[in-house]
């Protein structure tokens, strides 16, 4: 295997950490080399877009053009000079960005602006939106959100048969605990008196306990996974991987415990919490409706007059839709929507212990996903062994 193939092979291997939403598996990896040159695009649109806007109303027709212009000279002069001190061309593409080119991003545009009207709130305003734009990036694409969510939805409609038996051996005792709780006076008060922030502080709790339990139920499965005697073993889980073609029979000693870094663990084990969360966030979906429909022909105008200390004026103000059925009226509200969401909420929860509790959902869901672990963590074994050889 010659030194160009295998850098193709490392390269290619690295794209395909990227695209199965677990980049922290590519060696030595930094914010620099992996993460900002593949935002390099988006962030150049957003900088351009940002120049478009920068001088507002403050100029117009040829003048505002021309302003611009000099905007985008003055951005492409400060570029060219970045470059100059990284030691490449004048308008190479950075191979790698650091707190220079970052710097550019936040604070050219800003600064063109203080020039156009001098007004320094703006101005720092739109520093805090580049700011905010490069933390959701960093996220997004630090930690592969996006292959992760697109595996997430896979799993869930591969699993979907097994959800839903799963959901009908659960429903009953569900059902029993939600049904009490949404018809019940006392929470249609809670839910009037509740803001919108603590509404949402609630829901976010819920999940928050839910997705804690789904990864503490995760982690053991991956440190039994990490073992391999042989590299036959691993050879064995490299099939339609970029690494196929690799000969680990040229591979001396021993794999025994593949080298994960924290990262890297957390990593793998946000993108199998993400597979299990997706599942979770469609029964809490199914059961969000369910309450919504029983909650409009049960839980009537009059009855929430009953429950809550609300007046027929307060009902206008809360009203989102009417419907007349049968001669009777039928109205949506938004406690109708807060009060489904909460009971969802905690039926949610229920379903995610179910999850990893039950023996036979355990059997299908975790076989598939160990499966995948396995054989990622075979390719970072021979990835790594490719990438240390002389």
């Amino acid at each position: 295997m010659g030194e160009t193939s295998v850098d193709e092979l490392i390269d290619a291997t690295e794209e395909w950490f990227v695209h199965n939403g677990i980049p922290h598996f590519i060696d030595d990896f930094s914010a620099k080399e992996d993460v900002w040159t593949r935002a390099l695009g988006w962030l150049g649109f957003v900088f351009v877009a940002e120049l478009f806007l920068t001088f507002g109303d403050d100029f117009n027709g040829w003048q505002q053009a021309g302003v611009f212009v000099g905007g985008l000279g003055v951005a492409l002069g400060a570029f060219v000079l970045v470059n100059r001190m990284r030691g490449r061309s004048n308008f190479a593409r950075p191979q790698t960005i650091g707190a220079g080119e970052l710097a550019l991003f936040v604070f050219v545009p800003p600064i063109l602006r203080l020039l156009g009207d001098g007004d320094l709130v703006s101005v720092l305003q739109v520093v805090a939106f580049n700011l905010a734009v490069l933390i959701v990036v960093y996220l997004v694409l630090s930690w592969g959100l996006f292959p992760m969510l697109r595996w997430g939805i896979i799993t869930m409609w591969v699993h979907i048969t097994q959800i839903l038996q799963l959901l009908g051996k659960v429903l009953p005792l569900m059902l029993l605990f939600s049904a009490f709780l949404f018809l019940n006076a006392e929470i249609w008060q809670v839910v009037n008196d509740l803001p919108l922030v603590f509404f949402a502080i609630v829901v976010g709790s819920l999940a928050l306990i839910g997705v804690t339990f789904l990864a503490g139920s995760m982690t053991g499965a991956i440190q039994s996974l990490r073992f391999f005697e042989t590299w036959s073993e691993v050879r064995a889980e490299l099939d339609g991987t970029p690494l196929e073609p690799c000969d680990t029979s040229d591979f001396d000693g021993s794999p025994r415990k593949v080298p994960l870094g924290r990262a890297a663990r957390t990593n793998l084990t946000l993108r199998l919490v993400v597979g299990l969360s997706a599942q979770v966030l469609l029964v809490t979906g199914l059961i969000f409706g369910f309450y919504v429909l029983f909650g409009l022909l049960t839980v009537r105008e009059d009855t929430i007059l009953q429950w809550t200390t609300l007046g027929d004026q307060d009902m206008v103000s809360i009203t989102l839709g009417s419907l007349t059925v049968g001669g009777e009226r039928i109205i949506l509200t938004a406690l109708h929507l807060v009060t489904a969401g909460i009971v969802a909420s905690f039926s949610g929860l229920q379903f995610a212990v179910s999850l990893v509790t039950d023996e036979t959902y355990r059997e299908e869901f975790v076989e598939d996903s160990n499966s995948e672990v396995r054989q990622a963590i075979a390719v970072r074994a021979a990835y790594l062994r490719l990438a240390s050889a002389p």
